[in-house]
């Protein structure tokens, strides 16, 4: 049987574009995340004294990766007054962490004082000026 791929292109041309747009957004919208050994690295730098946003996402999460613009510009504008982790719950660290914390969804944001202490948690797609209000009132 012979593939007749002009026709194929004629007659499914919208769903091929669609497929090829929604695979390219996936593949720009991938978060790498950070990578840690274990949950006592990520701990010890939840009280080392920085305030802390910890982003606990999956890849395989909608509303993650429609967030990442919001949680990249929450980076930006926190940058130097607090750091940014993005935790991946598919990794042992992350997962590990997430449910100690008791996360139940992703994506979950969870803010720290700098001294391991949890001042705001809040699931689905990041409220970017509540979570930079709430960092900046740490350093008042």
């Amino acid at each position: 049987m012979r593939i007749d791929w002009g026709k194929l292109w004629r007659e499914n041309w919208l769903t091929i574009l669609i497929l090829i747009g929604f695979a390219a957004a996936y593949i720009l919208l991938q978060t790498p995340g950070d990578t840690f050994g274990s949950t006592e690295e990520i701990v010890a730098l939840l009280d080392d004294g920085t305030p802390t946003v910890v982003e606990f996402y999956s890849n395989h999460c909608s509303v993650c990766l429609i967030s990442k613009p919001k949680v990249d510009e929450i980076e930006t504008r926190l940058e130097g007054k607090a750091r940014v982790l993005r935790l991946n719950v598919m990794d042992e660290a992350g997962r590990d962490l997430a449910i100690e914390l008791g996360v139940r969804a992703t994506p979950t944001f969870f803010i720290f004082d700098g001294h391991g202490h949890i001042v705001q948690v809040s699931v689905g797609s990041p409220d970017v000026e509540a979570i930079v209000n709430a960092v900046e009132g740490l350093q008042r």
